[in-house]
């Protein structure tokens, strides 16, 4: 929802830390502007109420000034309590901004980390952390007094709410098979316990069973494009397409799987996102051994448009890694974390299928040059 610039610079200057400290109870709890004032945690409560009776002053003494920028908000947001529109509306640029720190390491001075500063012991080079003895959740880390928060990469559409059912597909991988879990923890929100709260949306998303035989084919190499004969233009579609990448080296077999977004000119920032997953497969074990997901970040300006021109994307102006896992990773283990991890883009499910040994892939194979795993 695009929101007037005008709105968001008053309402910071006529709120003055009283912005910020709303802002951070918003982020740290979790509760976007729409929820503003549907969420009864006292730390927000407090937060809100301050804020809420400065524009309520203000409105009194300039209704004229209050009403024009009320004006200016989308029509979901133009309530009659001013109080309402306002805090909503002029914060929903910063809660769902992504800070230029998502593609870094954590600052050993950031929020979380001062908060529990044995996590510097667990972060390893990617800025990731290994869970392993740490009261991990689909939702969060529980530690001490704290509820520590997965990476905002980590989250539905990078904005939403945590992508739980990934989450829940990584730890359940450390849980039943003893694979080493590391992933990523956003380090600007820090929740008490008490703060912490799950919630679930009711969908549902599976990868399909896959073929061992299939998999385990060393000839069955080289590079796919999956396209979308509607160029990621439909709701249900909303992806351009997808690449996958497969060589070997000895037994071990390597799958680079991308997706392609749709360069939308109207969008916001310069910057597009795209979800990117490496993997490495024993074929004499029948099992993958190592996964990891990450994001790219793309200059908008010169993404291709295309799934012809995506062979020549490039490697991106910034690269985050959220979560890896590593051990010996079953088959439908994998499935479904890749499937997980590209939620949203059935264009995974349609190369999923077409690695089952049943079914191949309807949504288009745009091979440029290379070879689809499964033919001769």
């Amino acid at each position: 929802m695009e929101i007037d610039p005008r709105v968001s610079k008053a309402v910071k200057g006529r709120l003055g830390p009283a912005y910020e400290e709303l802002l951070s109870a918003m982020l740290d709890l979790d509760v976007p502007p729409i929820y503003l004032f549907a969420d009864d945690r006292a730390r927000l409560v407090e937060a809100r109420d301050t804020a809420a009776s400065a524009i309520l002053a203000w409105s009194a003494a300039e209704p004229s000034d209050v009403a024009k920028l009320v004006d200016l908000l989308p029509a979901p947001l133009r309530v009659d309590r001013h109080e309402v529109a306002l805090l909503e509306g002029g914060t929903w640029c910063d809660y769902f901004a992504l800070p230029a720190t998502v593609f870094s390491s954590p600052a050993a001075d950031s929020p979380a980390w001062r908060a529990v500063p044995e996590l510097a012991a667990r972060l390893d080079d990617d800025g990731l952390i290994d869970i392993a003895g740490m009261d991990a959740r689909p939702h969060g880390v529980l530690i001490r007094r704290y509820s520590l928060q997965y990476h905002q990469l980590l989250r539905r559409g990078f904005q939403s709410n945590i992508h739980y059912g990934l989450v829940a597909e990584l730890l359940g991988a450390r849980e039943r098979y003893g694979c080493q879990t590391r992933l990523a923890i956003d380090e600007r929100r820090v929740r008490l316990r008490s703060e912490h709260r799950e919630l679930f949306e009711h969908d549902y998303w599976y990868g399909p069973p896959l073929s061992a035989e299939v998999l385990d084919d060393l000839h069955a190499l080289g590079e796919t494009v999956h396209g979308d004969p509607g160029g990621g233009g439909s709701l249900l579609n909303p992806y351009v397409a997808l690449s996958v990448r497969w060589t070997a080296k000895e037994k071990l077999e390597f799958v680079e799987i991308e997706e392609q977004v749709p360069v939308d000119s109207d969008g916001d920032g310069p910057l597009l996102l795209a979800r990117y997953l490496r993997a490495i497969r024993d074929t004499d074990a029948h099992v993958f051994v190592h996964c990891d997901g990450a994001v790219k970040a793309f200059e908008r300006s010169c993404y291709p448009q295309t799934p012809a021109e995506f062979a020549e994307r490039g490697r991106g102006a910034h690269y985050r890694k959220v979560f890896r896992l590593d051990g010996s990773i079953p088959t439908e283990t994998w499935s479904a974390v890749a499937s997980q991890w590209f939620r949203g883009n059935r264009l995974i499910l349609e190369y999923l299928a077409s690695l089952s040994g049943s079914s191949r892939s309807t949504m288009g194979d745009l091979p440029l040059g290379a070879t689809e795993r499964g033919d001769s």
